[in-house]
């Protein structure tokens, strides 16, 4: 009974840490914004005739957009909260990799080929002939090594002004690339990374850090809200096409949905740490995702207006953009970090794992 007391009572010591006031306010805010999303898309005839379908389709990608990025604070405030072990951290980044290299090579990638080859219709009703699919496979390569190019430029001039601190694999790299030093060989194995005093020195150094810090995930996620908007727009150009009237849940790239929702999770989990362990305030580190969650569902809006503006070629070219740089993302910075957070055993298995289950959501379609 006395062991029992006591954990009722660590429990609830837990629980009343975490309900803060500031978390209460994410949750909330968290609430608000799905309950607006659920009463502004349509539920009867009646409110069918309020709206215009290209309102309502904006609104519905809006949706879209905000569901695969609210798991973003939802991961910071479960690191936050709960401290988990650094191979856990790991096997959930890896599998975060994993799910997001699943969404880009079969909603991105994939239907681009197989509209190449003959074997899908294009969206535009164009025949396979030889100069289509060169301009289209062109568009597509163009744009992947666009998205890379732009992503390693952006990421490594955000580093250069602090935005490296976000993350231990890019603090790694940064001492290696920018001052020639193996931190992870000078730092005692008892300290974390981001918290030895050579780390926290040069952060200090760096007065817009925190900035750089917001901008560098920030780039992270701008890819992936356009993606969502055309890939939604993609959908719906099929279902009028076909003459039928489409109803919310029948327009939800299901398979990218599931990569970018359950890699945002242990994105902002892992990164949510580091910035707790540098001194960051609980409430900053919240709004910073919350911030981005709005960013992302206004961008899968205006992938939606994009996609519906530009001809066939130039939506590849931007969808491969967005595929390219985060492909780059994952390989610079999702599985090194979960190398150098765990160790290479968990990685492995755990990027299967994560591909495999946002794959399977492909059989909600």
């Amino acid at each position: 009974m006395i062991y029992l007391g006591r954990c009722v009572f660590k429990t609830s010591f837990t629980l009343s840490t975490f309900m803060n006031k500031k978390i209460l306010l994410v949750l909330v805010a968290v609430a608000i914004f799905f309950g607006i999303g659920y009463y502004m898309w349509p539920q009867d005839a009646a409110s069918h005739e309020l709206l215009h379908p290209t309102t309502k389709y904006a609104i519905w990608a809006f949706v879209l957009g905000g569901v695969s990025a609210i798991s973003l604070p939802l991961g910071a405030i479960a690191g936050i909260t709960f401290k988990p072990r650094p191979s856990i951290t790991a096997a959930m980044t890896a599998f975060g990799a994993g799910a997001l290299l699943a969404a880009l090579s079969v909603e991105l990638i994939a239907p681009t080929v197989m509209e190449i080859v003959g074997q899908a219709e294009s969206p535009t009703h164009m025949a396979h002939d030889k100069k289509h699919a060169f301009f289209t496979m062109g568009a597509l390569i163009i744009g992947c090594i666009l998205g890379g190019l732009l992503f390693f430029v952006l990421d490594d001039a955000l580093n250069s002004k602090g935005g490296f601190m976000r993350k231990v694999s890019t603090v790694i790299a940064y001492f290696k690339t920018k001052k020639n030093r193996d931190i992870e060989e000078e730092v005692n194995d008892s300290v974390h990374i981001l918290e030895s005093a050579e780390v926290q020195k040069e952060g200090e150094e760096h007065k817009s850090g925190a900035m750089a810090i917001w901008l560098g995930l920030l780039i992270d996620g701008i890819p992936e809200s356009f993606v969502i908007g055309a890939g939604f727009l993609t959908i719906l150009s099929v279902k009028l096409g076909a003459g039928v009237e489409p109803e919310f849940s029948s327009l939800i790239p299901y398979t990218l949905m599931a990569g970018l929702f359950l890699s945002n999770f242990p994105e902002a989990l892992g990164s949510s740490i580091g910035m707790k362990k540098q001194g960051m305030s609980t409430g900053k580190i919240i709004m910073l995702w919350m911030s981005l969650v709005l960013i992302v569902a206004i961008g899968s809006t205006v992938g939606y207006f994009l996609g519906a503006e530009v001809p066939h070629e130039v939506e590849i070219a931007i969808e491969g953009l967005a595929a390219g740089a985060m492909l780059t993302m994952i390989a610079q910075t999702m599985i090194p970090e979960a190398v150098h957070i765990g160790g290479h055993k968990v990685v492995g298995l755990s990027v299967l794992i994560g591909y495999l289950s946002a794959v399977a959501f492909k059989l909600l379609e």
